[in-house]
């Protein structure tokens, strides 16, 4: 990365920050220069450079705030600060043109220096309550491999588009998904399955929040090439059981299909 000589013409931060790096606060600051007290609190609005940063911790000690965060490698569920001043921020990011970046530890001691790992752009899902406000924010620039670790995503073209089936070689033939694709597909269509409403914060608490499967309405596997996707009209949000029934059979079963063998299933039995 270039070194920073006038930090307020540049365009981005992001640009000048390595995935996945570990940087501690006080690296940050000399980095770019900042002398505002909030970057040392979970959350800094960082006005002047159309930027917002969180700082997130899993594993609170007792000298921290209890707040609930977790990260599964696409879904950041964060909690806000408990005064609230700040939800905005994260709330409307997008339509203020301002990146929301995320810098995230395990437990406070992981990395010297009380250091973060830099897991780079996401992108606001939903919230609720207040107080604090419970953020469901989805990843832009890092996915997970078949360990569950954080890998860089590489396959973004243009920031409107939505590319899929890229063909990779493994042991077996794959085809890369694009994360971009899972977050706009939430904002469109909620986190309730598409056929029977079961929501998964509702059954299982806050470790639900957040998660729902993304069903392809032409499979992945079928593309030829790369092809671009509408997360509107292309992808519908199920939950695992009716997923695993729509491709039950070698020939896929709609979501309205679905539904209907879902409602002509005898009185008495609750899928919700």
């Amino acid at each position: 990365m270039p070194d920073i000589v006038t930090p307020y013409h540049m365009t981005k931060p992001s640009e000048f920050l390595d995935l996945l790096k570990i940087y501690s606060r006080k690296d940050l600051k000399k980095k770019f220069d900042i002398f505002d007290t909030r970057i040392d609190t979970g959350v800094f609005p960082w006005g002047d450079q159309s930027s917002v940063w969180l700082f997130v911790t899993k594993e609170k000690t007792s000298g921290m705030t209890g707040y609930s965060d977790d990260f599964d490698g696409q879904i950041l569920n964060f909690d806000g600060q408990m005064a609230g001043r700040t939800d905005i921020n994260i709330i409307h990011h997008a339509e203020d043109g301002n990146e929301l970046l995320v810098f995230f530890r395990n437990r406070k001691n992981e990395y010297p220096n009380s250091a973060f790992r830099y897991l780079g752009r996401f992108q606001y899902i939903s919230h609720k309550g207040e107080r604090p406000t419970r953020f469901v924010l989805q990843a832009l620039d890092v996915g997970t491999n078949e360990c569950g670790g954080s890998v860089p995503i590489t396959n973004y073209r243009k920031p409107e588009e939505y590319i899929e089936g890229m063909e990779r070689k493994r042991v077996q033939t794959y085809y890369e998904r694009n994360p971009r694709l899972r977050a706009e597909a939430l904002k469109v269509h909620g986190t309730k399955c598409a056929v029977c409403g079961f929501d998964f914060s509702e059954a299982y608490g806050t470790i639900g929040e957040g998660y729902i499967e993304i069903h392809h309405k032409n499979p992945v596997a079928s593309y030829e090439g790369e092809v671009a996707v509408n997360p509107e009209t292309d992808l519908v949000p199920v939950c695992a059981n009716c997923h695993r029934m729509i491709h039950r059979r070698k020939k896929l079963l709609s979501v309205e299909d679905l539904r209907k063998i879902m409602q002509n299933q005898p009185k008495g039995h609750d899928y919700r």
